[in-house]
């Protein structure tokens, strides 16, 4: 199959989805596809870029088009790219704010329907703001917004083929009356197998990690506090590592870790290797990411890749209208009484690998085809 994936931005290790883009792409070519990246508005150059990168000795074309043009322009380009190319599919990797700072990416619908000759296939990263419960007037205003822009986006392109990785967004946009399928999402941190995992066996020692973006209103004092007393009444040591960036929480996570009398280490940010390799000496990861939204987050299925259990510490987050959604799998919900429950449970993790999503989404396009 020859096809081009369409994304925002495609700097190395900056963006999830151009990351996440890469892989698949690069997986893809692997098992025989021809494969190109292309991104449409991207803030990290400011020329174009046309160029074969190189992962594990496999060549990705990729075409990356300054987000300072004008739309007219970026479209002009990338439709003579798109051109010389000469896919079959177009596989547009859709997050609102990609393409627009405020999410609101008018007139995207309108230059895309302009490449002719293709069938589309549309991953939707993410959907529309405000759909929680107890969202501001403000924040519903804005994501109706969106939800009419995604409408139009799949009347104009009318896509042979669409795909969500949360059980959440397949609903919602079943609900605007699409078909969606569900293409759970892979880790961009590949288990390094080579690494000593001892540590990890340790008895009485317990490492939590959290990696990326702490997201406000977690539970980590009534966590940190339940955490000390299990240390304390059962001689178990309990440490807790910060990596990547992980934003404005950070700082309350350390004084509120270490106020219970806990160790804490941040590293911040980390090459890949060194990622996998506190994965797998941890114990557990915690995420911060509501919980029905779990199946979309980076950081989750990187460490479900290095058979991690994951406890999620969030704060409610309950989508209006949406009143029953199993618990993603390999995943604890704490509730601010139950940690002991949560580091004694056995929950079975599957780690999504990414030949198995490439087979998996090539198999949808053919059958769409």
């Amino acid at each position: 199959m020859k096809l081009i994936f369409l994304c925002g931005s495609l700097e190395p290790g900056v963006d999830g989805v151009g990351d996440y883009t890469r892989r698949l792409a690069t997986e893809l070519i692997k098992q025989g596809h021809q494969i190109a990246a292309l991104a449409l508005d991207d803030q990290f150059t400011d020329k174009p870029i046309d160029h074969i990168e190189i992962a594990d000795t496999i060549e990705l074309p990729v075409y990356r088009i300054p987000s300072k043009l004008s739309a007219d322009k970026r479209f002009k380009l990338a439709d003579e790219w798109i051109e010389n190319f000469n896919p079959e599919w177009l596989s547009l990797q859709f997050v609102p704010f990609s393409f627009n700072a405020k999410g609101l990416p008018f007139g995207l619908s309108t230059q895309l329907s302009k490449f002719k000759g293709r069938k589309w296939h549309i991953m939707f990263h993410e959907l529309w703001i405000g759909m929680e419960e107890g969202s501001t007037l403000k924040r519903i205003i804005w994501g109706k917004v969106q939800k009419f822009l995604i409408k139009k986006l799949i009347k104009k392109l009318n896509p042979s083929s669409m795909h969500t990785q949360t059980k959440l967004y397949q609903i919602q946009l079943a609900k605007l009356g699409f078909k969606v399928d569900y293409l759970p999402l892979f880790s961009n941190i590949p288990k390094i197998d080579t690494i000593n995992t001892e540590e990890h066996q340790i008895n009485n020692k317990i490492t939590f990690v959290n990696f990326g973006t702490i997201h406000p209103g977690a539970s980590i004092k009534r966590f940190a506090q339940e955490a000390s007393i299990y240390s304390k009444s059962t001689s178990t040591k309990i440490d807790l590592i910060l990596i990547g960036r992980c934003g404005a929480e950070q700082e309350h996570w350390i004084n509120e870790w270490k106020s219970t009398g806990l160790n804490i280490t941040v590293l911040g940010e980390q090459p890949i290797k060194r990622v996998s390799e506190v994965f797998s000496k941890a114990t557990f990861g915690i995420t911060t990411t509501a919980l029905p939204l779990v199946e979309k987050s980076g950081s989750v299925a990187a460490m479900h890749e290095h058979n991690l259990s994951v406890i999620c510490i969030s704060k409610p987050w309950q989508p209006k209208g949406i009143n029953e959604l199993p618990t993603a799998a390999g995943i604890l919900s704490y509730n601010n009484t139950n940690f002991e429950s949560c580091i004694t449970s056995k929950v079975e993790v599957a780690a999504v690998r990414v030949s198995n999503i490439a087979n998996q989404c090539i198999k949808n396009l053919i059958d769409k085809s």
